[in-house]
Order: C-alpha cells, then sequence, then structure tokens
C-alpha cells in the first residue's frame, strides 16, 4: 500500500534527488551574509556584556541564534554540493537552521515575561509551554530526516515534516493571542513593540514557508532555486536577528529602579500598620 501511493507520489514530483537540493548554492551570497550577521552577533555580544547579560533567557536565546546561522553560513559557502549532498554535511546545515528559527521564536516568548512582573504560573507557562512546544517540533523532525534517505518511508517522512512544521506555525500564531491575553503591551516601550512585531512577522514568515515546503511538491520546487530559500528563511531570519541587535533589551525594556520598588514596599507595610 505505502509502495503504491509512493509510486503514485514519485510520478507527479520528481523525488530522486530528495532531501537534497538541486541547486549550486551561492557562495558570494552565503558569505556575505555571514559578514553581515557576524558583525550583529558582535554587536549583541557587547551590548549584552554592558548589561550583565541580563535578562539572561533572550539574551541567551538570540546569541545561540547568531551563532548557529552564522555557522550555517559559513558551512554554505564552504562545502561543495557533493559535500552539502552529503547526507551529514545536510544534516548538520538544516540542523543549524533549524535551531537558528526556533531560538528567535523562544526569544519572542520570553521577552513576554520580561516587561512587567506576570504571575509566576503565567510566566512559566509561557516559557514552558513554548519549550515544550519547540521541542516537540524537534523530535518529530529528527525521525523525518532520518526516514528521508530510504526510497520506501519517504512518504512517512513527509508526514511528520508536515506535523513538525505545522506546530512552529502553530506556535508562531499562538504568540498574538497570548500577547494579546497577558495585557502588557501598556507596560512595552515603544521599541519593544516594534522589536517584537518585526521578529514574530519574521518568524511567521518562515513558519510559513516551511509548512508550504513540507508539501512534496513545493518542497521539490523550492529545493530547484535558492532564491526561494534566500527570501522566504533566510532573509526574515536575518531581519529578526539585526531587528533584536539594534532594539536591544538594554533599550527596549524598561529598567527597574530599586529606590521606587522600596518605596512601594514601605507604602505597602505602612498602609498595613
Amino acid at each position: 500500500m505505502v509502495r503504491n501511493s509512493l509510486k503514485t507520489l514519485s510520478i507527479m514530483v520528481d523525488l530522486s534527488n530528495y532531501p537534497y537540493p538541486t541547486y549550486e548554492s551561492n557562495r558570494a551570497a552565503a558569505g556575505a551574509l555571514a559578514v553581515l550577521i557576524g558583525i550583529s552577533l558582535i554587536a549583541w555580544i557587547v551590548q549584552s556584556i554592558q548589561i550583565r547579560f541580563k535578562p539572561r533567557r533572550p539574551i541567551i536565546l538570540m546569541l545561540i541564534s547568531h551563532l548557529t546561522i552564522v555557522i550555517h553560513l559559513i558551512l554554505r559557502a564552504a562545502f561543495s554540493t557533493e559535500r552539502r549532498n552529503s547526507r551529514v554535511g545536510f544534516t548538520v546545515i538544516t540542523v543549524l537552521l533549524a535551531v537558528g528559527l526556533r531560538t528567535i521564536i523562544l526569544a519572542n516568548y520570553d521577552f513576554l515575561t520580561q516587561v512587567d512582573k506576570l504571575k509566576t504560573w503565567i510566566s512559566r507557562t509561557i516559557i514552558i509551554g513554548s519549550m515544550v512546544t519547540v521541542i516537540g517540533s524537534a523530535v518529530l523532525m529528527a525521525p523525518a530526516g532520518t526516514l528521508s534517505y530510504d526510497s520506501d518511508t519517504i512518504e512517512r517522512s513527509f508526514a511528520l515534516r508536515q506535523a513538525s512544521s505545522g506546530i512552529i506555525l502553530g506556535l508562531t500564531i499562538l504568540f498574538y493571542p497570548i500577547w494579546f491575553a497577558i495585557k502588557i503591551t501598556k507596560h512595552m516601550t515603544k521599541q519593544a513593540i516594534i522589536l517584537l512585531i518585526i521578529s514574530s512577522i519574521a518568524c511567521l514568515i518562515v513558519s510559513i514557508f516551511l509548512v508550504i515546503t513540507s508539501v512534496p511538491q513545493y518542497y521539490v520546487d523550492s529545493n530547484d532555486r535558492e532564491f526561494w530559500f534566500y527570501v522566504f528563511q533566510l532573509t526574515p531570519i536575518a531581519i529578526a536577528q539585526f531587528t533584536w541587535t539594534i532594539l536591544h533589551p538594554k533599550r527596549t525594556l524598561k529598567p527597574t529602579d530599586p529606590s521606587k520598588d522600596a518605596a512601594n514596599i514601605n507604602a505597602n507595610i505602612n498602609d498595613d500598620l
């Protein structure tokens, strides 16, 4: 039954090169983008040191995102087509790209918990829920990659790929009602609002593209031209990273004033007395 459906699928779509792309990588473009994101990474580290890496989670998440994408682009520029289309090379490049996107999504969610003092259970639900969802999508993507190398399991590979991509898309869409529900916009700076809007939209564009390309026909079509990869994956990720660097948490998060906090505590004590 599986073989018959696979034969039907193969008639409609040429899967002879699956999961590898058929285009020649533009090494110059990969190298140039690696330099730009590398500059963003240096600026991110310098600004993070200035505020002693606080808040820690979003800073570390965006640091990981920058590093993985820079390494991805360096390998993309350095690898020959043969090495890129080897099992090890393709797996490494794919994993780095996946981590680069997912850490931005997690940083978006974590940033919501940094804006104002939310109830503990709300903050934990947002942080743990987003992390579990991202891990769940990665768990599905791992066997999808493994099964893609066997012609008898390609159909299952696409099914798992679609499930993983659907989870990521759902997570990026869910970000907006959660942001609205916790009612923290009034406590946010204009820069923080701009940061989250640009970063979340960039992640949404990539997530939609991943869902579309999880369909066999569109997967093959997108792998015929590198243009689609740069426009709908690398460019939105790069825009999100540049935005985070320009609107670093050191200038988008309102600094807490210890004297005001102490005054509020004293006022509450006096009221109780």
